[in-house]
């Protein structure tokens, strides 16, 4: 059984062309599932398919979900 990688808004990957999903899997698998975002002093670890699919408005950080990792 094969599981469908999600993006974070729920959804299977969706993005628009295979291509494009190619390359972003070749830089999660390189770079890490998550990247840390850091706002006004606080640092989430926000899932780059989600930031590649929807980008992203820092403003909106502290309400998405994402794991706060804030010291």
């Amino acid at each position: 059984m094969t599981t469908e990688t999600l993006c974070a808004c729920g959804r299977p990957l969706h993005y628009s062309s295979p291509t494009i999903q190619e390359q972003m899997e070749k830089i999660v698998t390189a770079s890490g599932e998550r990247i840390a975002v850091t706002r006004e002093g606080h640092t989430w670890l926000v899932p780059r398919h989600y930031i590649a699919l929807h980008g992203l408005q820092s403003e909106e950080l502290p309400y998405l979900g994402f794991e706060e990792v804030t010291d």
